[in-house]
């Protein structure tokens, strides 16, 4: 971060050591670069320069809307979570860079810009930058993909949001102890994309929404991928008749978790003897899938629920999905338990991009807010696709930011170039190297 304080710092180990604030132009994140490269490529963050409506009196506006969110997104990328980060960061030429590629501009926005904007959004602007992160999967996921007939997996998951505030529709949630949001997520399984989040109250239901999402996503999802067929993940949470009855009019296979009720207590106590009888003869732990149909009172007609029955010296488990899908019942289990990839996902998401930082005042502003971090998730998400065949590959936003982001750098301006001179004692001046050489190249299989 760019700093203009003049503020002397000595140390009494070494007398002859002093610190101040008068390198010149200095950054701290040019690495951010990389990131703005591969989004100038894609044509990511572009389309929210005409993507919202500017209510604002023209005689008075400094900062282009684009501009704006393009600021902000990067932001939340770089760790810069709080818009008031923004009064510091509008000096820093990186960030200058990213906004005002041509050349270093005037100062950059503020937190009294960000917050005015956050509270005059539309709920059609809302909807606007929450489809933009769907377009990204609709515009460059099928290169992400290994074959046109692979399958698009949708992870439904909700996740606590606790707020500490005055926040409109944050109420009590019993299962969490505290006043909350309850935002549905719903990822891509296989290539970690998010495709949708939506804010909710705090006492929302977990399958709440997920219909509506649903309805607007499919109709898109299979022209776009005409030859995929569309399943869903869910947990328990998300029992709801309703739920299948759509999926199964829809055509969606899916597998969602089920508590172990009593009416299906018959079926699973014949499983559960013969896994305590193989128990106490070997003494190790021991696994049993089985499946069965059952038909509930609110349900149309029989639908199948696996069963996983594990008995260990800790005592037993059972668990039951119910599915529409074909296949043996350890195989679809295997299926299901993978869904626990989206809790990572999750942990990125909250964690090192602070998605839960919703602190406005107004619902709709936080509703917002949340759709600006989607697009930080999702924009490094992509980045790490693109780095298929780096040490990176795998690696989680906090690993990227502090390994590829985050360097020291003078930056020099000439008539001819900017120069940005990192560190020349930086340990992963390779690592960029890689990541450089690898969003200028497209990835094996793209078309």
């Amino acid at each position: 971060m760019a700093t203009d304080s003049y503020t002397q710092l000595g140390f009494g180990f070494q007398p002859k050591i002093v610190m101040d604030f008068r390198g010149g132009s200095m950054t701290t994140d040019p690495g951010l670069l990389i990131l703005r490269e591969l989004d100038h490529r894609l044509g990511l963050i572009g389309p929210l320069d005409t993507l919202l409506e500017d209510i604002r009196d023209v005689r008075y506006v400094q900062h282009p809307i684009g501009d704006l969110l393009r600021q902000r997104v990067y932001q939340i990328v770089a760790g810069y979570e709080d818009a008031i980060d923004a009064n510091l960061l509008r000096f820093d030429p990186t960030f200058q860079a990213i906004v005002h590629p041509k050349g270093p501009g005037d100062p950059l926005a503020t937190q009294s810009t960000f917050s005015r904007l956050e509270n005059t959004v539309s709920w059609s602007d809302v909807r606007s930058v929450a489809d933009l992160s769907f377009q990204w999967f609709l515009s460059h996921g099928v290169k992400l993909r290994l074959r046109p007939s692979q399958e698009i997996l949708l992870d439904a998951d909700s996740t606590d949001d606790p707020t500490h505030g005055h926040q409109q529709l944050a109420l009590f949630h019993g299962k969490y102890n505290t006043y909350m949001y309850y935002p549905l997520l719903i990822f891509e399984g296989y290539t970690g994309h998010l495709l949708s989040s939506k804010l909710r109250r705090g006492t929302a239901r977990d399958p709440e929404g997920l219909i509506p999402e649903l309805v607007r996503m499919l109709p898109r999802l299979r022209e776009k991928f005409p030859q995929a067929p569309i399943r869903l993940r869910a947990d328990a949470g998300f029992t709801s008749p309703e739920l299948y009855n759509f999926l199964e009019t829809e055509g969606v296979e899916y597998l969602a978790g089920i508590q172990h009720h009593k009416v299906f207590q018959r079926r699973t106590d014949r499983v559960l003897r013969r896994a305590n009888l193989r128990f106490f003869r070997t003494g190790h732990p021991v696994r049993i899938f089985s499946s069965f149909f059952h038909k509930a009172r609110s349900w149309p007609h029989r639908r199948r629920i696996l069963v996983k029955v594990e008995v260990t010296s800790q005592g037993t488990n059972i668990r039951c999905v119910v599915t529409n899908r074909q296949g043996r019942a350890e195989d679809l289990f295997a299926i299901y338990n993978r869904r626990g990839q989206a809790e990572n996902r999750i942990d990125e998401l909250k964690n090192d991009l602070c998605a839960d930082r919703l602190s406005c005042s107004r619902y709709r502003a936080n509703a917002f807010r949340l759709q600006l971090h989607t697009l930080a998730y999702n924009l490094m998400n992509l980045l790490r696709q693109w780095l298929t065949g780096t040490p990176l590959e795998a690696a989680q936003t906090s690993t990227i930011r502090l390994k590829l982001f985050k360097v020291g750098a003078r930056v020099i301006t000439s008539a001819r170039r900017i120069w940005f001179h990192l560190a020349s004692g930086w340990p992963h001046r390779n690592l960029l190297i890689q990541a450089h050489h690898a969003i200028r190249k497209p990835l094996p299989g793209f078309g």
